[in-house]
């Protein structure tokens, strides 16, 4: 009887641990459902906000981080010096990210406004291969491609600024040469389906409401 007192409790033993190794084993799991690009500033904390160099702005609910190129600046100075106009076209460095929140800090979207063409073709290859009804769509010079990951929407749009101009200063005029200033702009979002909530968007409502009362047409979204 003793033995088989032993052998139960070491059977248990056995079935405890194996159930532990496989919670242990399913963790990681859980822990990548936010692994995809950017998707970390979802559970930003405030405190990691402000360690990363973002900036609250009360009035819209909104933190906020853009990067410009200090180089592509005082090339600009130089260009404008030299030829009378400054290069438009940013860096490819250059970004600008906006997390828009919701009630309890929740997050409503994640903006990611960039011009890298290789962080466009990451994303585009991510939505790709790992997003859920995948769909791209054209008008003019904007590309939008859109699909579901894990129950967030996610669109990554190109848009595309064709510039040309003429060199303004120049001696002489057989030596006016055009200048292609072209570049892409791109925009990814992450939209968690978190109402977005500000005074500003509120400030908006209300303006939105006393047209309608005064009886002016509704904009083209809303005759929808």
């Amino acid at each position: 009887m003793k033995k088989l007192i032993l052998f139960c409790l070491a059977m248990c033993t056995i079935v405890a641990v194996q159930a532990q190794e496989e919670v242990i084993e399913q963790v990681p799991e859980q822990a990548q459902v936010l692994d995809f690009p950017y998707s970390k500033y979802l559970t930003f904390s405030k405190a990691e906000f402000r360690e990363n160099q973002f900036k609250y702005d009360d009035y819209t609910n909104s933190w906020a981080i853009k990067r410009k190129n200090g180089l592509m600046v005082a090339v600009n100075i130089l260009a404008i010096l030299v030829d009378g106009s400054e290069d438009v076209r940013p860096a490819s460095g250059d970004y600008k990210i906006l997390v828009q929140l919701g009630d309890d800090d929740a997050v409503s979207y994640v903006q990611v406004i960039f011009y890298s063409d290789d962080m466009f073709h990451r994303l585009l290859t991510f939505l790709k291969e790992n997003g859920e009804g995948f769909i791209d769509t054209s008008s003019g010079k904007l590309l939008k491609y859109q699909a579901y990951y894990n129950g967030n929407y996610l669109e990554l749009n190109m848009d595309q600024h064709i510039i040309s101009r003429t060199s303004s200063r120049t001696v002489d005029s057989r030596t006016v040469k055009n200048v292609d200033e072209s570049y892409n702009e791109y925009t990814f979002f992450i939209v968690t389906g978190v109402e977005a909530k500000s005074r500003y968007l509120d400030k908006m409502a209300a303006k939105k409401a006393k047209r309608a009362a005064k009886g002016k047409k509704a904009d083209l979204h809303d005759m929808m």
